[in-house]
């Protein structure tokens, strides 16, 4: 398997933490406390594991998938330094695609991940980590905002080709405009419940956005 983060992967937690002044880190979490001790959790992509960690803290049954070695070792490292969370976690080396756990999941989590995707792909990664939510369920996607009209627009977009630009020179991510990461909740067949935004000097730069599968209703008896 090609490991695109195999020689930057190591920064990746810092520099977002300070690239983002602590923003992109909240974003990650914003939306554990929709899950409770027990219920499982899907975190496409790892990261240094710092949603995934805090999520097996409070209880959760937590599944990671990552296709970069290197990331899942320093996810790997930060578990095994809290016993707590190391019990409840279970790290996956693979392709999102061979996770076929159709409806097993209270909430697949996806955080800075969907951004990887070329444009005539992420439909796609989105669509298939919906039909990994349980119905009922939840589909929490953390991003970079959908840029504004004006002024706000240019920052947001300033802040998103800056991370960009350094990722698809480094890795294996494709640069392309900011994707409409609310659309692609709702097309994957998901209410949006709750979007939580995360400002610098009142800019709105990144947001957690919290979609509800429905609920089947139940099959009636001919």
């Amino acid at each position: 398997m090609k490991d695109g983060y195999k020689w930057v992967g190591f920064q990746y937690e810092f520099t977002g933490r300070v690239y983002s002044f602590g923003r992109i880190p909240r974003c990650k979490t914003a939306m554990l406390k929709h899950l409770k001790p027990g219920q499982k959790l899907l975190v496409a992509g790892a990261g240094h594991g710092t949603e995934a960690i805090e999520a097996a803290q409070m209880g959760v049954d937590v599944t990671v998938v990552d296709l970069s070695a290197t990331m899942l070792k320093h996810c790997r490292t930060r578990m095994d330094q809290c016993t707590e969370a190391a019990a409840c976690m279970t790290c996956i080396h693979d392709d999102i695609f061979n996770l076929q756990k159709t409806e097993t999941y209270d909430m697949v989590l996806a955080n800075f991940f969907l951004n990887v995707f070329p444009e005539q792909r992420v439909d796609d990664v989105a669509n298939h980590l919906a039909t990994l939510v349980k119905p009922g369920g939840y589909f929490v996607v953390g991003e970079f905002v959908l840029p504004e009209k004006g002024m706000a627009g240019l920052f947001q977009n300033l802040n998103w080709y800056l991370a960009i630009l350094f990722y698809s020179a480094t890795t294996e991510a494709t640069l392309h405009p900011v994707h409409d990461y609310a659309g692609l909740v709702r097309q994957s067949g998901c209410e949006i419940q709750d979007i939580e935004y995360f400002t610098i000097l009142g800019l709105r730069l990144y947001w957690s956005i919290l979609g509800k599968k429905p609920v089947r209703p139940p099959a009636v008896n001919p």
